[in-house]
């Protein structure tokens, strides 16, 4: 599971705006985890699009 949260191969910059609650529960993920907030963001923003593949566009 550790493995999970290195991010691998190319990475970019996204600037995103979260509700108050959500970037204070984050921190504190970061703050006991010791993980960072890219790395915590980039594993949920996977596990989101494997759950919710039908927000992506239909392949032909």
């Amino acid at each position: 599971m550790k493995e999970d949260y290195v991010l691998k191969g190319t990475t970019t910059t996204l600037q995103i705006q979260l509700e108050k609650e959500v970037a204070e529960t984050l921190k504190q993920m970061v703050e006991f985890t010791r993980y960072g907030e890219s790395e915590i963001i980039n594993v949920a923003i996977k596990r989101f699009i494997a759950v919710h593949s039908d927000f992506l566009p239909r392949k032909k």
